[in-house]
């Protein structure tokens, strides 16, 4: 059937005790089940340590500083706070565990076994196994089909988003006015690529180097000769490089490392909560997530088209300031914090809401991440000049 994973040969050490005074509120013996309120026991069985699941925190504290609408819930990165058996859901990070050190117990009815993953099919190794046939309840991922939404950001609609495409010409058309700001000003560089990875499933290297044959582009980090200030704690850039990036260029290139359904990550989101237009190169239907005419789709041009396009944007300070009419009426929600915010607080949630007669079962997974079922490869991007 299907599977899992095998990326990293260590498993991460568990903090042991972090948890091991911690006390429920109302509750001094134990959280096993009771039915009515009651709180539901969440175990990160692996790399509790991973910023997708250290930045929410442990215990039941970070329900309520996240003001959850569902807060009776309860986080654990030590396996032996509790019996295995007793816990009602234990949350697997797909992306960095080794298919022995996956759980294997009589589970009771009411537990729910949970994929977790922030990576792309392109970067996971799936495997036919049979024990893991009817394995998984729920899968937790960006995945727009994911029981519980992971996603990397979002973008929301305000009160004064437009509801009509009538509507949503007229405040493209408000941007032409003298009054309206004017996002090209001091911007003295064209397009900026930041990236670590420099061989990747996507081939976006080759993309960016042949678009570098007909317009300059700045390359920041591993993949080139510009450093960036980093957030050590979170491994991603820090807020003052994005605040350098969008004062001095005029395009950001949010390329993703695979072109793989529904992955779009903080390359694409944090680069919206900023005045640069991101240029998008992606599996995604970025449509469903961003408003019309707010980025450029790479994949509708070929290197040598799309740079022509980005040239007469540059010449032109309308047809640039109309990328950004959106500004305003929608709300950006990016960082690893909000990621962890919604995904825990939905998981908990879903816990208290499900149906303890109705339970789920994913016959197989490898239909949903195989990647030469869900990700796009490109041969080379070098003919396409």
């Amino acid at each position: 059937m299907t599977v899992i994973v095998h990326l990293r040969p260590e498993r991460a050490e568990r903090s042991g005790n972090k948890q091991d005074n911690f006390v429920i509120p109302n509750r001094t013996a134990n959280v096993t089940r009771n039915n009515n309120n009651r709180y539901q026991s969440i175990l990160i069985w692996n790399s509790p340590d991973r910023i997708e699941t250290s930045a929410f925190g442990l215990g039941h504290e970070p329900f309520i500083r996240n003001g959850c609408q569902v807060s009776d819930c309860v986080i654990f990165d030590n396996e032996t706070a509790l019996p295995l058996k007793e816990y009602d859901a234990i949350v697997m990070n797909m992306h960095v565990i080794w298919l022995t050190e996956l759980p294997y117990f009589k589970r009771r009815q009411h537990q729910r076994f949970i994929f977790m993953t922030q990576e792309s099919p392109a970067s996971m190794l799936f495997l036919r196994v049979k024990t893991l046939k009817n394995y998984f309840n729920w899968t937790m991922s960006y995945r727009r089909n994911s029981d519980i939404q992971f996603r990397y950001g979002r973008i929301l609609p305000g009160p004064s988003a437009p509801k009509t495409r009538a509507e949503t010409r007229k405040l493209i058309k408000s941007t032409r006015q003298s009054s309206a700001k004017n996002y090209a000003a001091n911007k003295i560089h064209l397009a900026v690529w930041m990236a670590s990875h420099c061989e990747t499933p996507s081939l976006r290297e080759t993309y960016v180097r042949q678009l570098s044959k007909f317009i300059p582009v700045d390359v920041y980090g591993g993949c080139g000769n510009f450093s960036c200030i980093r957030n050590d704690s979170h491994w991603l850039s820090d807020p003052k490089c994005y605040d350098m990036l969008e004062a001095k260029y005029k395009f950001y290139l949010s390329f993703e490392n695979s072109i793989c359904e529904d992955y779009v990550t903080e390359k694409f989101f944090e680069i919206m909560n900023h005045d640069i237009i991101p240029v998008v190169y992606g599996g995604a239907n970025y449509s469903r997530i961003a408003p019309p005419h707010s980025y450029i789709d790479a994949l509708q041009f070929t290197p040598e088209t799309l740079a022509q396009y980005l040239k007469v944007l540059d010449a032109n300070d309308q047809l640039y300031n109309e990328y950004f009419w959106w500004k305003g009426h929608y709300a950006v929600e990016s960082g690893v914090e909000q990621m962890a915010r919604h995904g825990f607080c939905d998981l908990c949630k879903k816990l208290h809401q499900e149906d303890e007669g109705v339970v789920k079962f994913y016959p197989q997974l490898v239909s949903e991440w195989d990647p030469k079922k869900k990700c796009k490869y490109f041969d080379s991007w070098e003919t396409q000049s």
